[in-house]
């Protein structure tokens, strides 16, 4: 799974984490002072209500805080990682999380706000490259690995997203197109602005073609009936 993360996340992150502390404490020691008022050995008497079940739903209660704090507590672990990835790449914009933990794994996002970063990967990468040949030339029996398949790789990224954020430029917008924008029925993609998502459906997209007029994306189209109700409702003019 994909997290998605936004500028504030960290600073949000941490203090519902101390908020879910501070409560899970607080319920758990008024669990034990509600527990320590009870006479020791009282018991439950037929007919009268369970002296102790508002403990019980107490320490039920802190149980849940416990889980909740772990889990807030695994979410700072991965924002923090995240932090730190971005800090030692500086061109980066986007980041790409696959997981909800400290363990996450943390990359690049395929996005035009990272063509600086990628462009400079890859000339990293060529110059390496070029390192390394030289090396094998002089050390025949002791031959490294050249990255040749890594540039190609990063080379078709750096079109693709060049390619993307071209023709967003380029790209004119009809005044219908324009309306639907500024009503917040669909919103531009910023890591790819080709793309503009309907407000209310899950990955259903829409794409502007040559004369500004939007059409449904091939890439997000809608499946479901009432999804495909709801784009045709937009492109009618």
């Amino acid at each position: 799974m994909t997290t998605i993360i936004k500028a504030n996340s960290l600073e949000q992150a941490k203090s519902r984490l101390e908020r879910v502390r501070s409560e899970r404490e607080a319920t758990e020691q008024a669990a034990r002072d509600e527990a320590h008022a009870i006479p020791f050995g009282q018991p439950n008497i037929e007919g009268r209500g369970n002296i102790y079940k508002h403990v019980q739903q107490q320490w039920d209660r802190t149980r849940r805080l416990a889980d909740e704090e772990e889990r807030a507590a695994d979410r700072v672990d991965m924002l923090e990682m995240v932090e730190k990835f971005k800090e030692d790449n500086e061109r980066l914009q986007d980041v790409r999380v696959v997981g909800r933990t400290g363990w996450a794994s943390v990359g690049a996002a395929t996005s035009v706000n990272n063509l600086d970063y990628f462009k400079g990967r890859l000339a990293q990468m060529i110059a390496d490259n070029e390192a390394v040949k030289a090396w094998n030339k002089n050390h025949r029996d002791a031959k490294r690995c050249t990255f040749g398949s890594k540039i190609t790789a990063l080379r078709k990224k750096v079109a693709y997203l060049e390619a993307v954020k071209s023709k967003a430029d380029s790209t004119p917008v009809s005044e219908h197109s324009q309306q639907l924008i500024d009503s917040g029925k669909v919103s531009q993609w910023k890591k790819k602005p080709i793309y503009y998502f309907v407000d209310g459906l899950r990955k259903v997209a829409l794409t502007l073609d040559d004369n500004g007029d939007f059409q449904e994306s091939k890439r997000y189209p809608a499946y479901e009936d009432s999804d495909r109700e709801t784009v045709q409702r937009l492109l009618a003019h």
